[in-house]
């Protein structure tokens, strides 16, 4: 029974950041229509800045996220507005190459300057743990678990209650009525795609205390947060966060129960099950 209380809690921990990575892609989406391939990517990018600010000032990860989060936003922000924005409302298939193409740079250039060795970015509170009974919590996971619901909050705060926040929303509805209330179109995109790579800078300082790190890591991210928000539906921010805790918890019972490599396929097989007898997945209507 302790081991199933373990899985259980290790899985909503860990599936909290996977919604938070799903949140990202799901904004982008639902203001721009783009799917972003090179989405894990972004990630491993924040992350590899975290090593060198480490390596060179001795920075914690989460220290070094107060740089890392308005870098990423402007990176964010001019890959939206002069790669991708050019790109929008062409043929889905010439986004995905495009996307793609994006992804091999990213994953290259990271591969060039920091090489092809796993590398760690050390924390203060990596090694922490919190004990709960039979129940044994990585501190880091506790740590991304409230940062993620918070952010996702504020999130859904911030798209009702906000001028901005209507904006994006007019946008995803219609985005030549929006313009035609005044809306700039092209702004809030460029804003929103800088807001979802932040959101990335801030899972990948949430991710990174006691976890490896590789140049090709960004496809893993990629494909748990398609899982994630295919499942939730692209656009549904409460579906969303529900389908990173089924995916990271169907994880971590499948690595408990199953075996560490095999356990990995779990979500997989999660996914294919829903979806064959709920095609529209996790989401529900919501006011």
């Amino acid at each position: 029974m302790s081991e199933f209380w373990q899985a259980l809690a290790q899985g909503v921990l860990i599936g909290s950041t996977y919604g938070l990575l799903a949140l990202g892609m799901g904004l982008v989406y639902g203001v721009s229509g783009i799917v972003n391939f090179a989405h894990g990517d972004f990630i491993s990018l924040a992350m590899f800045m975290s090593l060198a600010l480490f390596s060179a000032f001795a920075l914690d990860p989460y220290v070094s996220a107060v740089i890392t989060i308005p870098v990423m936003a402007l990176i964010g922000g001019l890959v939206y507005r002069y790669l991708l924005r050019p790109m929008a409302g062409h043929q889905f298939l010439m986004i995905v190459q495009l996307t793609l193409g994006l992804s091999l740079v990213l994953q290259n250039g990271i591969l060039m300057v920091f090489g092809g060795q796993p590398a760690r970015t050390p924390s203060i509170v990596e090694s922490k743990l919190i004990i709960l009974g039979d129940v044994v919590l990585r501190l880091p996971h506790l740590i991304a678990f409230v940062v993620a619901f918070a952010m996702a909050i504020g999130l859904y705060v911030m798209l009702r209650s906000t001028d901005f926040g209507r904006s994006i929303r007019a946008v995803h509805q219609n985005a030549r009525a929006a313009a035609l209330m005044g809306v700039d179109v092209g702004r809030v995109q460029v804003v929103t795609f800088a807001i979802g790579v932040a959101i990335l800078a801030v899972a990948a300082a949430l991710l990174l205390p006691g976890t490896p790190i590789t140049p090709t890591q960004g496809l893993q991210y990629t494909v748990i947060t398609l899982l994630v928000v295919v499942l939730g539906g692209m656009t549904n921010f409460v579906s969303i966060m529900l389908s990173g805790l089924v995916i990271g918890i169907s994880e971590a019972f499948g690595q408990i129960y199953v075996s560490d490599t095999l356990g990995r396929l779990v979500p997989y097989v999660i996914f294919v099950v829903i979806m064959l007898f709920r095609p529209q997945g996790l989401t529900w209507r919501t006011s």
